[in-house]
């Protein structure tokens, strides 16, 4: 190899070594917050939503409406897909038969842990069995801003927000 062009990719190679390094120091800094973010929302499940929405799911109870909880861990499926942490109510309005209980036909909240951003994603659905509703994200918000409060604020805004609570 020539002298003029060893120097050169001497020189870009070390170049490339000092970045590996510090990426990889960036890269591991990352999966560090990511894990304590992870562990962060667990408690956060269980502590904060958890009994919210048991405790808003028993009020319905009393007024003839069901409910139900879905808790999912983060993990990738078999064909490499991504499912994040997360804890869904899922409401059964009365007059709904049971039959048509299911995640796509009913109102539902879910706190999706996004750990990328390290944000708690509120995901929400106003759908009945009869096609009626609306899915979409209501917003994103830190760890810190989830109170039972705010837990509670939201599911029942998604009851009032519901077509079949209006009539």
């Amino acid at each position: 190899m020539l002298e003029e062009n060893k120097k050169v990719l001497d020189r870009l190679m070390g170049q490339y070594g000092d970045n590996v390094d510090e990426l990889k120091s960036r890269k591991e800094a990352d999966r560090q917050l990511q894990e304590l973010f992870a562990k962060s929302f667990n408690e956060l499940k269980h502590n904060t939503i958890w009994p919210v929405v048991i405790d808003v799911g028993n009020q319905l109870n009393q007024y003839g409406h069901d409910y139900s909880i879905s808790e999912d861990t983060d993990f990738l499926d078999a064909t490499a897909k991504y499912h994040p942490s997360n804890i869904t109510i899922f409401i059964y309005p009365s007059i709904a038969q049971k039959g048509m209980y299911t995640p796509e036909t009913t109102p539902y909240v879910a706190f999706v842990a996004d750990k990328y951003c390290r944000k708690v994603s509120i995901l929400v659905s106003t759908m009945m069995p009869d096609g009626s509703g609306v899915i979409g994200t209501y917003g994103s918000y830190d760890l810190e801003t989830i109170s039972k409060e705010f837990v509670e604020k939201e599911v029942v805004n998604v009851l009032k927000d519901t077509l079949i609570f209006h009539k």
